[in-house]
């Protein structure tokens, strides 16, 4: 039997394959069975055998290589640097002289003519010390069996240049304040050299006595060579 149809309609594929199943039914089963098998054979190839080993997740850790710390550890501290001696020269006098407490009033102070003020009682062994340091001869002590002269009583002459009160009344005042200013209390002094308290700051000649009388205690006189001078003046 000879079936003549269209393979490009599916109307008429159908209609040809319903004609044979009916007419050859062994036909049609042995031929589906075939392209079964051939299908499958070719949708589902083996499968391969995964072969591939597996690879590690992570590298093997490495050990701690670390360098120990040589540096030597530096001093919390600077070291100390040695004390400078103290080359400070000590302080001298117009004379080039050094302070001695044994000749020069303590605490040490200066005259006003940049001399260290000589000590109570040691003005002879003060100038000697002056004009050994400067050179100059000392002047010779008076014989002990020798009375001292004394000052005549008549007071002496107003000095041409007037002295200024205010600056011999600062100048006492400063003396009286230091405990070896003067060598009397001032009352003693006032009456040794017959000042008043009520003229003294007009009187020119008790100005220039209580004057004298602080030149002689800077030189180093006691009480009486001052006075000797103040009142020779």
């Amino acid at each position: 039997m000879q079936i003549t149809f269209d393979p490009r309609d599916p109307t008429e594929c159908d209609q040809t394959l319903c004609i044979i199943a009916q007419s050859q039914p062994d036909v049609v089963k042995m031929w589906l069975i075939d392209y079964n098998e051939s299908q499958d054979s070719e949708a589902a190839p083996a499968a391969q055998p995964d072969t591939a080993p597996a690879q590690p997740d992570m590298a093997p850790a490495q050990p701690e290589t670390a360098q120990p710390d040589t540096a030597p550890a530096q001093p919390d501290t600077a070291p100390v640097q040695p004390t400078q001696p103290d080359t400070a020269q000590p302080e001298t006098d117009c004379h080039g002289m050094v302070h001695d407490d044994t000749i020069h009033s303590t605490p040490a102070s200066k005259n006003a003519d940049g001399s260290w003020r000589a000590k109570r009682g040691q003005k002879e062994a003060y100038e000697a010390a002056i004009a050994a340091a400067t050179g100059k001869d000392a002047p010779a002590p008076a014989p002990a069996s020798m009375p001292m002269p004394q000052p005549a009583s008549a007071a002496p002459a107003t000095p041409s240049a007037p002295i200024d009160y205010k600056t011999m009344a600062e100048r006492f005042m400063a003396k009286m304040a230091d405990p070896d200013g003067l060598p009397a209390e001032y009352e003693a002094i006032y009456t040794a050299l017959s000042i008043g308290y009520d003229d003294l700051e007009t009187n020119q000649t008790s100005i220039a006595r209580l004057s004298a009388y602080m030149d002689a205690v800077d030189n180093g006189d006691d009480h009486d060579g001052c006075v000797r001078h103040a009142m020779s003046a």
